[in-house]
């Protein structure tokens, strides 16, 4: 009896100290929680200040969004990098103003260029720390194989390399609707016209050169491998496989730092085959009071929430810093398939087309939270100035990366915002605003402070009927924390020698920003094997006319 109850008490001592090891290797293994965190980067495309729950949209339905919102900090004053789609990822990506790049507006889906190759992106910026990363999503920083994300430094990619209007798509239909079954067909892009027009784009696409633009590819880069998966996609079960490759490279990179990067192609409008030119699944179609927009809203904040859902369940969130915001304001002409402004209405215009496109309020400031359970402080605001600019310095910073040496950086490490430091005041001086209609070579607009200048204004993409495009000398001045929809000049006050020092101070930042800023040039790559005139866009077999998935394409449809 005495051998067996020792035998059970060293049994018993040794299982304890090997749960005791266990623990202890758990514990050294763990990072602290500001040790190289992992980053996950929410960026919605096309997205209005207006459109979301904790926004005050009535009838939208975001509740990941606004759960994060209200448990993290709300950026209020975060300006996009540009009012279009390129320039804005590119400024993302590099922290540097687009056309110091070279990048146009909009690159098109059969590009010969891309960002320069020279150029450092997040990812690759964050590889030196060890950081492993992936992108779900809007890519369109060039479509061409060299200048997709896994060869720019991201590990892995799923999504679809430019805007979702630029080449039709099809749909699976839902149960026994089959008013929901739209094919794919040879296209034109209308709205091609409008971004050459506004300066936005430097060359046109010709689908009869190459039917690729024809159909949207949904494209994979994965173990070195870039392969199309499907073209013309499938809007059906596009979420499904996005929320699939995001939940799973978070659980693939659990063990080290990670930077996973989201820019959903929600909620950019379709090409015109689609009904209401949106889309969604059939989990969320018809699911929102807000309509097909508010469909495809919805269903992006669940692809968040299921993310969100696997970081929480490996434990991973008090090591996780997670932002939100869009890539510019919404492309207001496309009406209530499009996104809301909200209170950034630019009133002052006389017209209503001031979303994506123009610096008004309405095209470049977006709704923006940071969250990060033990680092940022819950149910609080910061008004300070912030842009996605400073996206690629702050997270430099938070990974403990020196930023490259000899390049100009626009952007500012926000980090003192974010985890309210030092006063959790803004780096930033000047902000300077591009790609809105400008009278000269340079910017269209500038925030400093809590004033908001316009050398020169004009409406968003598409245009409208009688809206002028107008050039202000002397500026266009608001105060834009008293006035965020832009419907009071300043010069029109009772008062306007009381802001002369201001004038004089943006007047003289405006002279320097002419001065000094350089433009850049895209330098494209050498063509690779089987590249060249009419064969630059992504093609799942040219034989079959870039149309390999689903029902064939019509002209009837």
């Amino acid at each position: 009896a005495t051998v067996s109850v020792l035998y059970w008490y060293r049994l018993a001592t040794r299982s304890a100290m090997h749960a005791l090891g266990v623990l202890l290797s758990i514990a050294l293994a763990a990072r602290a929680p500001l040790d190289k965190p992992n980053i996950v980067m929410f960026f919605v495309d096309d997205l209005g200040y207006g459109d979301l729950g904790f926004t005050g949209h009535p009838s939208t339905s975001t509740p990941t969004f606004d759960k994060l919102a209200h448990e993290g900090k709300v950026l209020t004053s975060w300006y996009s990098g540009c009012p279009v789609c390129s320039g804005s990822r590119s400024a993302l990506m590099t922290g540097r103003q687009f056309v110091r790049l070279g990048v146009p507006g909009v690159f098109g889906p059969t590009a010969n260029d891309g960002l320069n190759l020279n150029e450092t992106v997040v990812a690759k910026q964050l590889k030196k720390a060890g950081y492993k990363s992936a992108i779900m999503g809007k890519w369109h920083l060039g479509q061409r194989k060299v200048y997709l994300p896994g060869s720019v430094g991201f590990d892995r990619y799923l999504g679809i390399p430019y805007s979702d209007d630029m080449g039709e798509a099809r749909v699976t239909p839902c149960g026994n609707d089959t008013t929901g079954a739209h094919a794919a067909k040879a296209k034109k892009d209308a709205s091609w016209e409008d971004y050459l027009a506004a300066g936005l784009a430097t060359a046109p696409y010709n689908a009869d050169a190459d039917p690729a633009a024809n159909f949207l590819p949904l494209v994979q880069q994965l173990d070195g491998n870039t392969t199309v998966l499907e073209q013309p996609l499938d809007f059906t079960t596009l979420a499904g496989k996005y929320r699939d490759f995001a939940v799973q490279a978070v659980e693939d990179f659990k063990d080290g730092p990670f930077f996973l990067y989201m820019p959903f192609s929600h909620v950019h409008c379709t090409a015109s085959n689609q009904p209401f030119e949106q889309y969604a699944s059939c989990q969320f179609k018809n699911s929102t009071r807000r309509g097909p927009f508010g469909d495809a809203l919805a269903e992006a904040d669940w692809i968040a929430g299921e993310v969100i859902a696997k970081i929480e369940s490996l434990n991973l969130q008090q090591n996780t810093l997670v932002i939100f915001t869009s890539d510019n304001g919404p492309w207001m002409v496309k009406a209530a398939s499009a996104g809301s402004p909200g209170l950034f209405y630019g009133r002052s215009s006389g017209y209503w087309n001031v979303g994506k496109g123009s610096t008004w309020e309405g095209g470049i400031r977006e709704a923006a939270f940071a969250y990060w359970p033990g680092q940022v402080a819950p149910g609080t605001r910061s008004a300070e100035v912030v842009s996605s600019l400073d996206l690629f310095p702050t997270v430099s910073s938070l990974a403990g990366v020196p930023l490259p040496e000899g390049v100009v950086y626009d952007g500012k490490d926000a980090s003192d915002i974010i985890f309210d430091r030092n006063g959790g005041k803004t780096k930033h001086e000047f902000l300077f605003f591009y790609g809105g209609y400008s009278c000269v070579n340079g910017p269209s607009a500038v925030r400093y402070g809590k004033y908001k200048a316009h050398f020169g204004t004009g409406p968003g993409l598409s245009g409208c009927t009688g809206c002028p495009s107008v050039c202000y000398n002397p500026m266009l001045l608001f105060d834009v924390e008293a006035d965020p929809s832009e419907a009071y000049p300043l010069a029109n006050s009772t008062r306007p020698e009381a802001y002369a020092s201001v004038i004089d101070a943006i007047e003289q930042a405006y002279k320097n920003e002419l001065a000094s800023m350089v433009f850049g040039t895209l330098v494209p790559a050498p063509d690779q094997p089987g590249e060249g005139p009419g064969t630059y866009g992504v093609c799942c077999d040219r034989s079959k006319g870039c149309d390999c998935d689903g029902p064939p394409s019509s002209d009837e449809l």
